[in-house]
C-alpha cells in the first residue's frame, strides 16, 4: 500500500522506519504547516468573536440597560411635567404686562423640547424591552456558521500535515526524508505499508492449463526457504484477463510471456511469512459442477 501526502511543504519529521509495526490513525510522517496553524487559530478566533456576537443577540438588552432606560424615562417625564407646569403659569398671566411675549414663548418651546424627549425615551425603552430583531439573529447565526465552516476548512488541510496510517500493519519501505519539500504538483509516494490480515498467495497460470483452474479449487503450498511448510489453500479468484508474467521460472515454462493470474487464500490465514515469498502451488481437481 502506497501512501501519499496531500499537503504542500517540507517535511517536519519522519516518526517511522522500515520494520516499524503500526496502527490506524498513527501519524507517519509530519509536514511543516506553520501558515496553516496560524490560519486555523486565526478562524478559531474569528469563531469566538461570530459566538460571542450571537450570544449577546439572542440575550437581548441586559437588565441594567432597561434600568438606565427606565431612569431616562423618569427624569424626562418630571422634566416635560416641569416645562409644562410652567408654561400653564406663565399662559395665566396678562401678557404684555406681568410677562413679556418673549418669556410667554420661551416657556412653550421648553414644554415641547421637555414632551418630545420624554416621547424618545421611551420609545427606546420600548425598544429594549422587545429584544433583539428577528433578522439580526439570523444574521448572527449566519456568521457564526460561516466562521464554524471556515474554521473546518482550515482544520482540514492542518491535518493533511499528519500523514497517518490509514490501516494496521508494517511499514515496508521509506522514501522521504526530513527536510524534503513536498508538492501536489509532483505527487509521490512516502513510504509502503503492508497491512495486516489473511496472507495470499499469487500464482500464475499458464493459458493450456486455464480449463483446469476453477474458484474454490483445493491447493498445496510449498516453499524451498520451509522444507517442513505445507499449507492448504483454496483459490480465491482467477483473472478473466491474461497478463505479462511477473514471477521468474526456468525451463519451458519461461517461454510463456503472458499468463492468468490466480489469487489464493490460505486456509487459517497462514503462518508469519514473508511478503514476496516464493512458494509453489500445487492444485488439486475442481469441486463438480464449479465454473470458473
Amino acid at each position: 500500500m502506497a501512501i501519499g501526502s496531500a499537503a504542500t511543504g517540507t517535511v517536519k519529521e519522519v516518526l517511522v522506519h522500515e520494520g516499524s509495526r503500526v496502527r490506524a490513525r498513527e501519524p507517519l510522517v509530519i509536514v511543516d504547516c506553520g501558515p496553516t496553524e496560524a490560519e486555523v487559530q486565526a478562524r478559531s478566533a474569528q469563531l469566538s468573536a461570530a459566538e460571542a456576537v450571537l450570544d449577546r443577540v439572542r440575550n437581548g438588552p441586559r437588565p441594567g440597560e432597561i434600568a438606565v432606560a427606565e431612569a431616562a424615562v423618569g427624569y424626562s417625564k418630571a422634566r416635560a411635567e416641569e416645562a409644562q407646569k410652567t408654561f400653564e403659569r406663565t399662559q395665566s398671566l396678562r401678557e404684555g404686562v406681568t410677562v413679556s411675549v418673549a418669556r410667554l414663548l420661551e416657556t412653550q418651546r421648553d414644554a415641547r423640547i421637555s414632551a418630545a424627549q420624554l416621547a424618545e425615551a421611551q420609545a427606546r425603552l420600548a425598544l429594549l424591552r422587545e429584544g433583539s430583531r428577528e433578522e439580526d439573529v439570523r444574521e448572527a447565526q449566519a456568521r457564526k456558521a460561516n466562521a464554524a465552516a471556515e474554521l473546518d476548512i482550515a482544520r482540514a488541510r492542518l491535518e493533511q500535515c499528519s500523514i497517518r496510517a490509514p490501516v494496521d500493519g508494517v511499514v515496508a519501505e521509506v522514501l522521504v526524508n526530513p527536510g524534503q519539500f513536498l508538492s501536489l504538483a509532483v505527487p509521490a509516494a512516502l513510504l509502503h505499508i503492508i497491512p495486516d490480515g489473511a496472507l495470499r498467495v499469487r500464482a500464475e497460470v499458464d493459458p493450456r492449463d486455464m480449463a483446469r483452474v476453477c474458484v474454490g479449487q483445493p491447493a498445496t503450498v510449498t516453499a524451498e526457504a520451509f522444507p517442513n511448510l505445507s499449507l492448504r489453500a483454496r483459490v480465491e479468484a482467477v483473472s478473466p484477463v491474461l497478463t505479462a508474467r511477473l514471477l521468474a521460472t526456468t525451463g519451458a515454462e519461461a517461454r510463456v510471456k503472458e499468463v492468468e493470474p490466480i489469487i489464493l487464500s490460505l486456509e487459517g490465514g497462514g503462518p508469519a511469512l514473508p511478503i514476496g515469498l516464493p512458494v509453489m502451488a500445487r492444485f488439486g481437481t475442481c469441486p463438480a459442477g464449479q465454473n470458473r
